[in-house]
């Protein structure tokens, strides 16, 4: 079996844009994948593309070999831009693997651990403490049992989605840097959102603060003491994502998890975080990471360290599916992050077709061959890409 070609399509998926890639093969079988890098999407894209010289004429099935060939032979190696367009490959060929040997990719990484993967869904904090509790209550009605939103005050204010992804403006500037003074009632007024969370969700929802390192140290560890007796299920990259000892000092100062590791890539990017203990929770994405092949690795790290894995997912419904395909198989698995809109329950059923259902806060893991995925080619055109403006 030889590759015969690549294809990208990049569709808008609400409020990000999603790079779908198929890899032809000469025995009629096609592997399937998508990587979303919100705000460099059409770099990303070409990045996949000048990857096609390297595999034309390839055995799909040599993963391993050509991940490395991938990764060292470009010489400037590192980084999640360089590693995203290797995931995207490398989670194209895990899927051609699996269907030309009729089987699911968890079965070929030695799965199952487990038959259904525990998720969370993403839950806008809007503008008042009472808003982000009637958010709450409705993720609940839909079958969540585990939430996160972004940092109240800083996201969320008027204007922003109420159905899709919490990552709005807030009250804050949207270039206010980690460095500049914050007024600490800011912390206590962040409290009262987490509080009436709490008391709408109730004690058995689990409930978590995405930061997107928008904190210095000081200022994390504030936050940590201000949410300190709401038993939240983890706070995310409560600092920018470059220091080990500032993350590291944060994790010694609270007994809430501390996750983080969305824009760390490759098994060398995170070994130092990991060796170190600064995360509890490890967050790669794998369409950000290396892919199948990268992400096992980083698992197998982080489960030598008793870190469990919760991967970074805001993408599409491709990646989902991959995405519970690599949770079948980690036993170092908490849970997998999806937006869990109805608005992405209606692009995933124009996309793939009816998504899994949730049953008590899980998705089931697919049994069929490769990813279990073949994408409505007629539905593309229906989410033409769409440029996106970014802030922290």
């Amino acid at each position: 079996m030889k590759i015969t070609g690549i294809r990208t399509d990049v569709v808008h998926a609400d409020f990000r844009n999603c790079i779908l890639l198929r890899i032809e093969t000469d025995a009629g079988i096609t592997g399937i994948s998508e990587t979303v890098m919100k705000r460099k999407t059409r770099t990303i894209e070409q990045s996949i593309l000048q990857l096609r010289g390297y595999l034309a004429g390839r055995d799909p099935t040599e993963i391993e070999d050509h991940w490395e060939k991938m990764y060292r032979d470009s010489f400037w190696v590192g980084g999640p831009m360089h590693a995203t367009a290797i995931s995207a490959v490398d989670c194209a060929l895990w899927d051609i693997l699996g269907k030309s040997l009729g089987a699911p990719v968890h079965k070929l990484m030695g799965g199952p651990t487990r038959r259904t993967v525990p998720v969370y869904c993403h839950c806008p904090a809007g503008e008042t403490p009472e808003e982000f509790a009637r958010n709450v209550k409705a993720c609940v009605a839909r079958g969540f049992r585990s939430l996160k939103t972004t940092l109240p005050v800083f996201y969320g204010g008027k204007g922003g989605s109420q159905v899709n992804y919490s990552g709005t403006r807030g009250r804050i500037d949207r270039s206010w840097k980690e460095t500049e003074y914050v007024n600490p009632a800011v912390f206590g007024r962040i409290r009262e959102f987490f509080a009436a969370a709490r008391e709408a969700g109730g004690p058995e929802v689990g409930i978590a603060v995405d930061c997107h390192g928008r904190l210095n140290l000081k200022g994390a560890v504030r936050l940590c003491r201000a949410l300190e007796d709401l038993d939240l299920m983890f706070v995310e990259e409560p600092v920018p994502p470059e220091n080990v000892e500032v993350l590291l000092r944060v994790q010694q100062e609270t007994s809430i998890p501390i996750a983080a590791g969305e824009r760390w890539a490759t098994i060398h990017g995170v070994r130092e975080f990991v060796e170190r203990q600064a995360v509890d929770i490890l967050q790669c994405d794998i369409v950000n990471c290396g892919g199948m092949t990268g992400m096992k690795k980083i698992a197998a790290l982080a489960e030598a360290h008793y870190i469990g894995m919760a991967p970074h997912n805001p993408n599409g419904p491709v990646a989902t599916m991959i995405n519970l395909q690599f949770a079948a198989a980690v036993p170092n698995y908490c849970q997998l992050e999806m937006i869990g809109s109805e608005t992405d329950a209606r692009i995933w059923a124009d996309l793939l077709g009816a998504p899994p259902r949730l049953e008590d806060g899980c998705l089931a893991v697919p049994c069929a061959p490769g990813y279990g995925v073949e994408l409505h080619e007629e539905a593309l055109a229906k989410y033409p890409y769409t440029p996106h403006e970014g802030w922290r």
